[in-house]
């Protein structure tokens, strides 16, 4: 028999391609938490019996889709399974579930991130009230007189007691503290001059803020 029609009769006694056929397997999915995860069913159809080609399809399958499953919480199960199912392609469906051990890690996880978060705006909010107190209190003792006043109505004696021009030193920046001592020496000064003399002193600084283009000052000590 010729080799023709060996090649004839092999091909009328060759089996046809095997028919695809579904494939499910179980595989641990990443979430944004360390060490808790998605259980993922996969279920995808493969044709031919190329078992190399098979693996390195189920292990793409599952590496992209542990990719997506990452950026999630296993809380939000749903919506991964949902982004996975939407975007893959070759007719790959996946089933997500969430242990009840997972699920309460994850629960755990979040109540601990949200006392955290609170914690740090108590801390935020505390250092930026010692800031205003620092700047814009404590460092000037008029300003320290009304605020100690309102919070304490009823102590009026109490609060001529108080060194508030010590505390200004101690709780103002250092180049403001000097400038308010520099004020305290300025104030003494014309409170101790002749009305005449004082007029002309105060003049004569008007002067110097308009040189300085501070027009706007010089209106100012005009005014007062």
């Amino acid at each position: 028999m010729s080799e023709n029609w060996r090649g004839r009769l092999s091909g009328l006694w060759a089996r046809p391609e095997d028919p695809a056929q579904p494939i499910t397997f179980p595989a641990e999915l990443r979430s944004c938490h360390p060490h808790v995860a998605f259980d993922a069913t996969f279920q995808f159809w493969w044709q031919g019996n190329a078992q190399a080609a098979f693996w390195t399809a189920r292990r793409k399958i599952t590496e992209w889709a542990d990719q997506v499953t990452a950026r999630y919480c296993v809380t939000q199960a749903g919506n991964a399974e949902n982004e996975i199912n939407t975007r893959i392609v070759n007719g790959v469906r996946v089933q997500l579930a969430v242990s009840p051990q997972a699920r309460a890690a994850a629960e755990a996880i979040l109540e601990i991130d949200r006392q955290t978060a609170l914690e740090r705006l108590k801390h935020r909010a505390e250092l930026e009230r010692i800031r205003c107190l620092r700047e814009s209190v404590y460092s000037r003792p008029d300003v320290a007189r009304s605020y100690w006043l309102y919070h304490h109505p009823d102590q009026l004696n109490a609060m001529l007691d108080i060194d508030f021009e010590g505390i200004a030193e101690k709780f103002g920046d250092a180049g403001e503290s000097r400038f308010l001592v520099i004020a305290k020496l300025i104030g003494d000064f014309l409170g101790r001059l002749e009305d005449g003399d004082r007029r002309y002193l105060v003049g004569q600084l008007g002067q110097l803020f308009s040189s300085y283009n501070r027009p706007d000052l010089a209106e100012r000590l005009d005014a007062s």
